[in-house]
């Protein structure tokens, strides 16, 4: 490889120094008058312009990477892959092509309630029964159960340790009245809360469907008539929004993911997963009524974005 001085045209000369071998070959210092100092001077600094902006080239033309600005420059920024923006909030908006017909959709929310067990003094406690009619959980406060049964999962912490639990049926016995705490929900929603049965699950925030986990602001519950479990819903008056979830500070890239239902969404409602007081906001977004309503469209699932979305979402929440 020719080195930069053949390049760019410079050369030593070597002079007779009464020395044999390789050092009779070696470049000897030339005293040269001012004016030429000063052109070399010149050519010298051209030369280094001319290094600079091939290095600069070279750097640009490597693949899967960004120059850093500050510091040292020969430092490359990797750039995310799809899955990493995933989880970030980050994604690409799709192309209009990629985008089913507008949904018209409005949305409540929903999340993990993190509890402790009740008092070993509660006169009203209540563990949560699973699917052998058993209890799977210390005993809760009578407002803490009804609040897992209305969202459908709980985080119990003991000590140390905490374990989750998600809602399977209604097919239990009736455990605790809970009408008092669901306000103007229907009778069947009521009744079926009484009978609520679950079981354990190793996420900390409960799993949906299909084994998919809970993951605040992008999982939804959907009506699977309306929107097919596992579909990739966009919501363009989403994108852009800033939210704050685990000390971190996001704006969302309006992607969200039907991976969760309830006995109460319906038709055009979706039910957004989020963490306690994360709505806030997003309050005006998600309204939690009807007649509040946005645009939102199935993507394609072969999108780049869509896929992303639904590799984040891939990790098995198996019951224990």
């Amino acid at each position: 490889m020719k080195d930069v001085s053949d390049i760019l045209g410079l050369r030593s000369e070597p002079v007779a120094s009464g020395l044999d071998g390789p050092a009779a070959n070696a470049p000897a210092l030339v005293v040269r008058e001012p004016w030429q100092r000063a052109n070399l001077s010149k050519l010298r600094r051209l030369s280094l312009s001319v290094v600079f902006g091939l290095t600069a080239c070279a750097t640009a033309a490597v693949p899967g990477s960004v120059p850093v600005v500050m510091g040292d420059s020969s430092r490359l920024a990797p750039i995310l892959s799809p899955y990493e923006r995933g989880l970030a909030f980050s994604l690409a908006a799709p192309e209009p092509e990629a985008l089913g017909p507008d949904l018209r959709l409005w949305a409540t929310h929903y999340h993990t309630p993190q509890v402790t067990p009740a008092s070993a003094t509660s006169s009203a406690a209540f563990p949560l029964i699973g699917r052998k009619g058993d209890p799977i959980s210390p005993p809760l406060s009578h407002r803490d159960w009804c609040e897992s049964a209305l969202q459908g999962s709980v985080s119990v912490r003991t000590g140390e340790i905490t374990t989750a639990y998600v809602y399977v049926d209604d097919k239990g016995p009736e455990q605790a009245n809970c009408d008092e705490f669901l306000g103007s929900l229907s009778d069947g929603v009521k009744n079926a809360t009484r009978r609520a049965r679950f079981m354990k699950v190793n996420h900390a925030l409960g799993c949906g469907v299909r084994n998919h986990p809970l993951v605040p602001f992008r999982t939804i519950a959907v009506d699977p008539a309306k929107i097919p479990i596992e579909s990739v819903i966009f919501v363009p008056e989403l994108r852009g929004r800033a939210f704050r979830y685990n000390g971190r500070d996001y704006v969302h890239d309006g992607y969200l993911f039907a991976g969760d239902r309830g006995g109460a969404i319906k038709g055009a409602h979706i039910d957004v997963f989020m963490v306690d007081g994360g709505a806030d906001p997003l309050e005006d977004l998600f309204a939690s009524t009807d007649a509040r309503t946005f645009a939102a469209h199935v993507v394609s699932e072969n999108h780049a974005s869509a896929r992303a979305v639904t590799i984040t979402q891939s990790a098995r929440c198996d019951a224990e």
